[in-house]
């Protein structure tokens, strides 16, 4: 039995397939929901991998230090050979979660990049009217939910409903107490992520300025 083969098929994170629609496009639902979801989850790798990357260089010079030969006490002798071995699993650990982190930056980045190449500039104008679209779609889909588990319109989305300027909570209001036609936009609805293209040779420390 070998334990590190079986183990090299342990994913520490999460699969590609929960990324994409269980992240990216359940947490966005537009595309510019994506996008936003995208950039939320890609500084979260970008914030981690900075810190693991350190950690690791760290955990080196620990490494080398306890390497070299010391002259000691028989105690201290054993105590130094039982804290380098605990260095060297502590280094397995860390790089498997480095291969990880890597790979779910990978997938974030390669969403972010597709999905911007879609939506093009934000300015500010742009970025206000997409937003407000995403989040009538969130409250849309909050209310279609509600209809399929309760059989009516729950108090949270209500409430948020409630906060929106006037222009925009009566149209909404309308949409939303059509129970049949909101039930079919919903089960109507699909923005597929687009086709992700994961670049192999990405160097991701280049990236981060390490």
């Amino acid at each position: 039995m070998d334990l590190k083969k079986l183990l090299k098929d342990h994913q520490i994170y999460h699969s590609n397939f929960q990324i994409d629609n269980f992240i990216t496009v359940r947490a966005g639902e537009t595309q510019y929901g994506q996008y936003k979801q995208a950039l939320r989850e890609l500084f979260k790798r970008y914030r981690g991998l900075k810190e693991l990357y350190v950690a690791r260089e760290l955990l080196l010079v620990d490494i080398d230090e306890m390497s070299v030969s010391i002259v000691g006490t028989i105690f201290e002798e054993r105590r130094n050979k039982i804290n380098l071995a605990k260095h060297k699993m502590d280094m397995e650990d860390l790089e498997r979660n480095i291969f990880d982190t890597e790979r779910e930056f990978k997938r974030f980045l390669s969403q972010a990049d597709v999905l911007k190449a879609q939506i093009g500039e934000l300015t500010p104008e742009k970025r206000d009217a997409l937003d407000m679209d995403m989040w009538i779609h969130k409250l849309k889909s909050m209310v279609a939910t509600d209809y399929i588990t309760k059989g009516r319109i729950g108090e949270n989305p209500l409430a948020f409903i409630r906060s929106l300027p006037k222009e925009i909570r009566t149209p909404l209001l309308a949409e939303v107490k059509d129970q049949k036609s909101l039930l079919e936009w919903f089960d109507d609805f699909d923005i597929p992520l687009p086709d992700i293209q994961i670049e192999s040779n990405i160097n991701i420390q280049k990236l981060l300025g390490q």
